[in-house]
């Protein structure tokens, strides 16, 4: 393996939790086309299909996730990475890797927090 290979790493479930959290006011095809672009690749990397192929994958069609995309670019939740000729590719954007940038909206607190009860002694 190479170290290049060695940095890529994929969302854990707690960071995939963390991320519904920050995500919990998108809803339909904005949140499946997101879920698509956080868990496809490694973070930071770019989705390399193109958008009408990531609408098929996760159920919606092909303007409702081109309209999807659209919106999570505008909002910060996904970035431009390259564009191929007329296509344009994107990977997960400061929004969804957690950017002190975030829009007001985004930087409430979460709704529910974990406490861990002791056992008995």
């Amino acid at each position: 393996m190479t170290a290049a290979m060695a940095e890529l790493t994929y969302l854990t479930a707690p960071e995939i939790n963390v991320l519904l959290g920050r995500a919990r006011g998108l809803q339909g095809a904005n949140l499946r086309m997101l879920l698509y672009y956080a868990t496809a690749v490694p973070v930071g990397e770019p989705v390399s299909l193109l958008q009408k192929d990531i609408a098929d994958a996760v159920g919606v069609s092909q303007a409702s996730g081109s309209r999807s995309v659209t919106k999570l670019v505008e909002d910060g939740w996904l970035a431009e990475a390259y564009v191929a000729g007329h296509y344009r590719f994107y990977r997960l954007g400061p929004v969804a890797l957690g950017a002190k940038d975030q829009p007001a909206e985004q930087e409430e607190e979460t709704m529910a927090s974990v406490h861990h009860l002791r056992g008995p002694s």
